[in-house]
C-alpha cells in the first residue's frame, strides 16, 4: 500500500492543477464553435443541416418509436488467446433480438465463427462445420495486415463475420428496422482495407477481390453493406449505436475548419469525447441533450481522400456514397454520451434526417441506453466467463501464453486496435432560435405522420 506521505504529495500536485489549470468557464463555448465553424470548408465531417444542438425531456420522446417491431444484432467473444506453439484462436457468436409485434422465431439463428492462426494441413479456405438455425464456420488466417496486430486480426477474423453475417440472415426475415451494437461497419477493420486502396494509386482502383485476399475479416463488412441494402429497399431503417468514443474527427475537423480565418479560436479538447461533453452539456434532469446530423463525407489516408466503401461490391441503384456514415451524438441523463450512425441513403433527405431521428430518440429514452432490442441481442449472445474457460481448455496439445505486464499491469490487455479507425459525429435540424443556454427546440416535435414507414429506397 502507498504511503501516507506519497498520498499527501498526490493531493498536493492535484491541488496544484486544479488552481492553476483552465476550468470550464475558462474554455471556449463548444456549442459556438460547433454553430459557427462545422460549416465551413475542411476536415472530413461536414453537417447535414445547420449545426445545432437540442434538448428534449426523455419522456416527450418515448412514443417516436414509429415501427410495430424492432431487432438488435450484437456478438460475443472468446477474446484471442496465444498459445505456446505459435497458435493464435478466437471465437464469437452473433444473435438477435427481437422486441414487439414480431418473428421471434428469428431469435432462434445464431451464427458461430472460430478463427485460428496455426499450421493446419490441408485446412486454407474457411470451413463450414454446421449449417441451419445455427451455422458455425471455422476460419484459417494466415497473416495480419501488420504482424503486431495478429491477436487483434484473429479476433477481428472471428467476430466481424460473425455479426456481419448475421445481420444479412435477420435482414431476409426480419420486417421492422435493424438496430447494431457499434458502429454500422467494423472500424477495427476497414482502415487496413482503405490504407491497402491507398498503395495502388487513384480512388476506387482496388477489386473486391483484393479484399477477399485480406481474409474474411476484411470481405465479410460486404455482407453489412448488402444487409443494409436489402433492408432500406423494403422501407427499414438499419442503425448503429456505439457507446465509447474514440474518434477525434470532429475536433479534427474544427481545427482544419478554423485554420485558415484570422484569429481562429482555440481547440482545447484533444478527442471528440471531451468535445462532445462539453457540446451537449446540461443540467436539466431527465432531458436529452443531441445534435444536428453529420456525416463523415470521405476518410484521409496518408493524404489521399477516399471514399471509404468504395472497394466494395455496390447492389443494383446504389453508389458508396449512399453507404456513407451520418451520425448525431445524443447525452443521457447521466452523462453517458451516445453516437448513432445510419447510411447516409436514409437520411440524404429532411423528412429522413427527423424520422430517424425520432426513431433512434424515442428507443434511447426508453431505455436510458442503447436500445432494448440490443440489450436482448447481447443476453442471447452473451457468451459467460466460465464457458470461455472451459473452451480454452479444451486445447490441451499445448499451453496458453499471458503477459502478465502487458494485461495486468499496464491495463492493456482488451484495448482498442491501433489501426481503430476515428468515428464520426454529424448534425441534424436548423432551428434558429436558441435559448439562453444555446439550446434549440427540437426537430423531432416536426415529424409528421409519425407511423408511416420510411419510403422505400
Amino acid at each position: 500500500m502507498v504511503s501516507h506521505d506519497a498520498v499527501s504529495a498526490l493531493e498536493e500536485v492535484f491541488r496544484y492543477i486544479d488552481e492553476n489549470a483552465d476550468g470550464d468557464d475558462d474554455v471556449p463555448d463548444a456549442r459556438e464553435l460547433f454553430r459557427d465553424h462545422m460549416t465551413r470548408d475542411g476536415g472530413e465531417v461536414e453537417p447535414l443541416d445547420p449545426p445545432r444542438v437540442y434538448r428534449e425531456p426523455a419522456g416527450d420522446l418515448t412514443d417516436g418509436t414509429l415501427f410495430d417491431c424492432w431487432y438488435g444484432v450484437d456478438a460475443s467473444t472468446v477474446p484471442s488467446k496465444k498459445f505456446r506453439n505459435g497458435m493464435v484462436a478466437s471465437a464469437a457468436v452473433a444473435s438477435g433480438g427481437a422486441l414487439g409485434d414480431c418473428d421471434e422465431e428469428v431469435e432462434e439463428l445464431e451464427t458461430l465463427t472460430a478463427a485460428v492462426h496455426a499450421q493446419f494441413d490441408g485446412l486454407d479456405s474457411p470451413v463450414d462445420l454446421i449449417d441451419g438455425d445455427v451455422t458455425l464456420t471455422l476460419v484459417p488466417v494466415e497473416e495480419a495486415p501488420a504482424r503486431s496486430e495478429l491477436d487483434r486480426w484473429v479476433g477481428a477474423s472471428a467476430r466481424v463475420p460473425a455479426e456481419c453475417w448475421h445481420s444479412e440472415r435477420l435482414a431476409e426475415r426480419i420486417e421492422g428496422p435493424l438496430f447494431v451494437d457499434g458502429s454500422l461497419y467494423p472500424m477495427s477493420v476497414l482502415p487496413f482495407v482503405n490504407m491497402s486502396r491507398t498503395s495502388r494509386g487513384p480512388d476506387d482502383s482496388i477489386a473486391f477481390e483484393e479484399i477477399e485476399e485480406m481474409g474474411l475479416a476484411a470481405s465479410a463488412i460486404q455482407s453489412r453493406v448488402d444487409a443494409i441494402d436489402m433492408l432500406a429497399s423494403r422501407g427499414l431503417p438499419t442503425l448503429g449505436f456505439t457507446k465509447t468514443l474514440r474518434s477525434d474527427d470532429v475536433v479534427e475537423g474544427l481545427s482544419s475548419k478554423t485554420e485558415e480565418i484570422d484569429d481562429p479560436p482555440r481547440i482545447p479538447w484533444d478527442d471528440d469525447s471531451q468535445f462532445v461533453s462539453a457540446l451537449l452539456a446540461d443540467d436539466e434532469p431527465d432531458h436529452l441533450t443531441f445534435t444536428s446530423w453529420l456525416v463523415r463525407s470521405h476518410q484521409r489516408v496518408y493524404g489521399t481522400d477516399l471514399e471509404p466503401l468504395a472497394g466494395f461490391r455496390m447492389p443494383d441503384g446504389r453508389e458508396p456514397r449512399d453507404f456513407r456514415r451520418a451520425f448525431f451524438f445524443v447525452r443521457l441523463p447521466d452523462d453517458i454520451v451516445l453516437r448513432v450512425e445510419a447510411p447516409l441513403m436514409l437520411v440524404d433527405a429532411k423528412e429522413g434526417r427527423l424520422r430517424l431521428q425520432q426513431l433512434a430518440l424515442a428507443h434511447i429514452a426508453e431505455a436510458g441506453d442503447v436500445p432494448f432490442a440490443i440489450k436482448r441481442a447481447d443476453d442471447r449472445a452473451r457468451i459467460s466467463r466460465e464457458a470461455r474457460r472451459h473452451l480454452v481448455g479444451l486445447i490441451r496439445g499445448t499451453e496458453e501464453v499471458g503477459d502478465y505486464n502487458t494485461d495486468r499491469r499496464w491495463g492493456f490487455g482488451g484495448g482498442q486496435s491501433l489501426a481503430r479507425e476515428p468515428d464520426i459525429v454529424a448534425a441534424d435540424d436548423d432551428s434558429a432560435n436558441a435559448d439562453e443556454e444555446g439550446t434549440d427546440e427540437s426537430p423531432v416535435e416536426q415529424t409528421a405522420d409519425s407511423n408511416e414507414t420510411i419510403p422505400e429506397q
